[in-house]
């Protein structure tokens, strides 16, 4: 599931005003817990989702493949499955991106399916929009549904439906419990085994 299935479907099951930047941070309230109480993931390691961004930032073209990114805290920002667009490259003309979906995310910058014509290790400043809205969650079906239960709770407690409120976390919380308790009968999180389709740095 993406951010995007998922807003999807809780705007469709559960009309509300709120913008998906508001969505996304409490999709990160939720998804911080699943890396921190399930994972077992220290702070440094949680990473957030973003639904959109644009930034500044120096860059390199080092291999025919990735775009280098030196800043490490814009690199953060970025995820597999998101989608980029590159302009203003200047000495690397020719490499700019529309839409670009991100295949990997390593110490070095983003990997790309594409390959770049103009490669070198020189940088120049150009910009980046982010589009965050497809990248995979990290919890998989049937267990996403904590996604849905968490956003339509918030959504509630934000609506001043308290009563409702009370009854989407109830539904919340047992859907985690059952996440929780099939993780980790199935896993062993605390020697760092992870599903084979983790999507989590470590």
């Amino acid at each position: 599931m993406t951010p995007k299935k998922l807003f999807e479907y809780v705007d469709e099951n559960k009309p509300n005003a709120f913008s998906n930047e508001t969505k996304t941070v409490w999709l990160n309230e939720v998804e911080g817990m699943v890396q921190t109480e399930i994972f077992l993931l220290s702070e440094r390691e949680v990473f957030e989702y973003h639904w959109s961004a644009t930034v500044s930032t120096p860059i390199t073209f080092p291999d025919e493949h990735t775009v280098g990114i030196a800043d490490k805290e814009v690199l953060k920002m970025f995820r597999p499955g998101g989608k980029i667009s590159l302009t203003g490259t200047g000495i690397y003309s020719g490499n700019n991106l529309s839409n670009a979906p991100i295949q990997a995310v390593n110490a070095n910058g983003l990997v790309f399916a594409q390959t770049f014509t103009h490669t070198g290790t020189t940088e120049v400043t150009t910009s980046i929009s982010y589009d965050g809205s497809t990248v995979e969650l990290l919890v998989e079906p049937p267990h996403s549904k904590i996604y849905r239960a968490y956003l339509e709770a918030r959504i509630d407690f934000e609506n001043g439906e308290y009563d409702k409120y009370a009854n989407t976390m109830t539904m919340f919380n047992a859907f985690w419990g059952e996440f929780s308790r099939w993780f980790a009968r199935v896993y062993a999180p605390a020697d760092r085994h992870f599903p084979p389709r983790d999507r989590v740095e470590r």
